[in-house]
């Protein structure tokens, strides 16, 4: 699967996300993008992150250039909107079932559901990426646990005396 996510729409629309960026924006944006990369990680799925380029933000200077395999982080040029990019590369993909967008903008999300594309609200998306968070947590805590303990180490001695006895005697 390949998520395409309308990054600002994301942010501003999201149950989770939306409050923040009212305290800190540039927080939220980096909230948005490392929810992100955990799913890439995680889940082995490319995710690109598509931001409106017309506001005067410079994302050469970010701090967030990641270096996470399936992560990529895209700014449209300022005289094309974020939903016209993603518009573009659905129509683009060539298997468009494995395509799903991230956006809460009706005409967007109706538009590549049209093209055959999946489509999921923000909050649905971020719910989703929390779910495989949780999953990834119990499995490590799973691998963590010790054995249980092996069927001789469980026997008394003279248990495992009379077994070893019948062993020899078979």
């Amino acid at each position: 699967m390949h998520y395409y996510i309308d990054g600002y729409n994301v942010i501003h629309k999201s149950s989770l996300l939306r409050p923040l960026a009212q305290q800190d924006f540039e927080t939220a944006r980096e909230s948005l993008i490392d929810k992100v990369a955990q799913l890439c990680a995680a889940a082995q799925q490319e995710c690109t992150i598509v931001f409106d380029g017309q506001a005067a933000y410079h994302p050469e200077l970010a701090p967030h250039q990641r270096a996470v395999h399936n992560l990529h982080i895209y700014y449209s040029p300022k005289t094309i909107s974020a939903d016209a990019v993603i518009e573009r590369w659905v129509y683009k993909a060539k298997n468009r079932l494995e395509v799903c967008v991230v956006s809460n903008d009706q005409g967007l999300r109706a538009l590549c559901r049209n093209m055959g594309a999946l489509t999921m609200e923000a909050d649905h998306f971020l719910a989703t990426v929390r779910e495989i968070q949780h999953d990834i947590s119990k499995t490590i805590e799973r691998t963590r646990q010790p054995a249980p303990p092996s069927l001789e180490e469980s026997l008394d001695p003279e248990s495992l005396e009379r077994l070893r006895r019948l062993r020899d005697h078979l």
